[in-house]
């Protein structure tokens, strides 16, 4: 069966050129017109991918992507439409847990390539079986799946990819730019990487809640972060 992409803007010229470009490419596609179907659609139904505009009727893009991060469709990707290409609609879309962001106007093949790049880094991400376990923290990559002791984290998609490549590379020191590289897949864009600190203050926050004995991921001071489990002081 062809994937399911749910394109929800309520420019309709946009949207049918969306769905001819995406539907020349094998995806069956559905559309609608304003947040609060579009809202109804993401949590009733499964999708590879979520096209989802910044300025709709009814409910905006901002706040259906932090729904859909605290549902239980949360790993769905998605990507954040702005016709503004401003900074702060970037940012706000990445630390909301958006997984990319394309600027409008924007051309037909950048798009299906950007959705093409999303879902093949989802399969690649969701094939290993793999367990990696450091002090009290478990992360199963299999299940995209995390948890301290025998609480379960409810990490976002970003926030648990950030955490697991970081674990995966225990003692490497990251900076910023390399951490928005690997886990959004595209370089600092206009100073974007503040939303790189959000996740990172995010993740720690959500690990100290259920473990009071270890720190996980420790401040590089002029260089960025690092994963290495340390005692409490």
């Amino acid at each position: 069966m062809s994937e399911k992409v749910l394109v929800i803007d309520d420019d309709e010229h946009v949207c049918e050129m969306v769905r001819i470009a995406l539907e020349a490419e094998g995806f069956q596609v559905e559309v609608v017109l304003d947040g609060k179907n579009g809202l109804e659609k993401v949590l009733e139904n499964e999708y590879a991918v979520i096209l989802l505009d910044i300025m709709l009727p009814e409910i905006d893009g901002w706040e259906i992507c932090r729904q859909i991060r605290g549902s239980h469709v949360k790993s769905v990707p998605v990507i954040m439409l702005t016709a503004r290409g401003e900074e702060v609609d970037r940012v706000l879309g990445l630390e909301l847990g958006a997984d990319d962001y394309i600027t409008k106007p924007f051309s037909p093949r950048e798009m299906v390539a950007r959705v093409k790049a999303l879902i093949r880094r989802f399969d690649n991400y969701n094939v290993t079986s793999e367990k990696l376990e450091y002090g009290n923290l478990v992360l199963d990559l299999h299940s995209y799946a995390a948890r301290v002791g025998e609480n379960d984290l409810d990490l976002t998609p970003k926030e648990f990819e950030l955490l697991s490549l970081m674990v995966r590379h225990a003692g490497k020191p990251f900076n910023r730019e390399e951490l928005l590289k690997s886990v959004w897949g595209f370089d600092d864009p206009a100073g974007s990487t503040r939303t790189v600190d959000e996740h990172i203050k995010r993740v720690r926050n959500k690990i100290a809640r259920y473990d009071q004995k270890f720190t996980y991921i420790q401040t590089m001071w002029g260089i960025g972060y690092k994963f290495e489990v340390k005692e409490y002081d």
